[in-house]
């Protein structure tokens, strides 16, 4: 009697897609490059396709199109517009305000179907991974062309269906792309559970299709906690863009409040808020350079990241903002808990953010910025009294959030596409 051989069936190559990757600095290529690295361990041939410059000594798998619009709309050249200029400009002003890589969606595009004919013997998926909204145009551009499965990645779900400022218009057409998405896309990936639960409901027949693979962190480059220099107050940092409704407004009132109330551990704080502040943050410029006078406040550029993970490590404890969402995680919480410093936590009421911190074994104080005064201020003395030496993350923060972890789910999802 003869054994049958069993036969395994090759992996599928994956094309990913992400308009940031190292070695650009913008911590929205970190989840595309993390998935990248580990797949590759896994046995997957991956070749990513980004508009983020690279060295020239780069894998040959890593294929750098460039966004020649990029730099236009970020305001650092100021060349005549061209055709597919022009046209963007036009779909920015009449549909996608603030969107990226709308032009570029179709270069890389063409890209993709090149590689795929380049490896006839050999099956792909695609994996987009937004934002900017050209990697999903990329995904449905490439849809409607090849019989090529493709998985939407969402580290963030289409901000302007989040932010109540943005234009009717504009959540119009967003929500018109979002729902291509679902009928197109194989499978979702939501990166929280708020998100997933809000699709959902918007999108019952997608239900089968509809993952959660949350962002999280690399135990292999996690940050680590340096000793505290020595200084005469100390420093709470917040590492970050404020933008439309992120802002320290209720931390900056409550400290106030409690200087000027004699509390003894409020008279030697200060705070660090290190990043950009977008004009629509809401940030109460009056208060803030009154702090800043008075020197417990120090608004400052954004800095290397190398540079910025010094200044979180050295910290005494963190501020993370997220009062304008209550779906959202930053991607700076998983940093802050790795370093294991105490966290003071200005929240939506029902932000996702709140149940890791439980859950994180990191000492935390959470506050609400339509909680009254008085609360705010106990809450934060809490906070100042916390003891600043670090504290390990729980086993359920490790498991839950390493990249492994995140990438295991994801090679289930491509291989579950057949």
């Amino acid at each position: 009697m003869t054994r049958a051989k069993l036969v395994t069936k090759p992996k599928r190559h994956v094309i990913l897609i992400a308009y940031y990757f190292p070695p650009s600095e913008k911590i929205g290529g970190n989840r595309a490059f993390r998935f990248y690295k580990y797949l590759k361990r896994m046995g997957y041939l991956c070749h990513v396709i980004t508009a983020s410059e690279q060295s020239s000594n780069c894998p040959p798998e890593i294929t750098c199109v460039t966004d020649r619009l990029q730099r236009r709309w970020e305001g650092a050249a100021r060349q005549r517009f061209s055709f597919s200029a022009s046209v963007e400009l036009l779909v920015r002003k009449l549909a996608f305000p603030g969107q990226i890589g709308i032009m570029w969606s179709i270069a890389v595009a063409a890209r993709c179907r090149q590689i795929i004919r380049d490896n006839p013997e050999h099956e792909f998926v695609i994996v987009c991974s937004y934002p900017a909204l050209g990697v999903l145009l990329a995904g449905l551009i490439i849809a409607a062309v090849e019989r090529i499965p493709w998985i939407a990645d969402f580290r963030d779900p289409i901000a302007g269906l989040l932010l109540s400022h943005t234009p009717g218009y504009a959540r119009f057409w967003d929500r018109v792309v979002e729902r291509a998405v679902f009928r197109s896309a194989a499978a979702i990936v939501a990166n929280t559970e708020g998100a997933a639960t809000i699709w959902r409901f918007r999108y019952p027949c997608a239900h089968l299709k509809l993952h959660v693979i949350p962002n999280g962190f690399d135990p292999e480059d996690a940050p680590q906690p340096l000793e505290i220099p020595t200084r005469p107050e100390k420093l709470i940092v917040h590492a970050g863009t404020l933008y439309h409704g992120r802002n320290p407004n209720a931390v900056v009132r409550s400290l106030s409040r409690l200087r000027d109330n004699g509390v003894p551990e409020a008279s030697v704080v200060r705070i660090l808020l290190t990043g950009s502040i977008a004009s629509n943050s809401g940030l109460d410029l009056v208060l803030c350079e009154q702090a800043r006078r008075d020197g417990w406040l120090e608004l400052r550029e954004p800095v290397p990241r190398e540079e910025c993970l010094r200044i979180l490590a050295e910290a005494d404890g963190f501020l993370m903002l997220q009062p304008q969402s209550g779906i959202q995680v930053p991607a700076k919480l998983f940093e802050y808990i790795c370093i294991g410093r105490p966290i003071l936590a200005l929240l939506h009421r029902s932000s996702s953010v709140a149940e890791i911190l439980r859950n994180s074994g990191v000492p935390y104080v959470c506050i609400h910025p339509e909680d009254e005064p008085e609360l705010i201020d106990h809450q934060f003395t809490d906070f100042l009294r916390l003891p600043t030496s670090p504290t390990p993350s729980s086993e359920w923060f490790k498991s839950n959030f390493s990249v492994e972890y995140q990438t295991q789910a994801l090679s289930l999802i491509i291989e579950s596409l057949g």
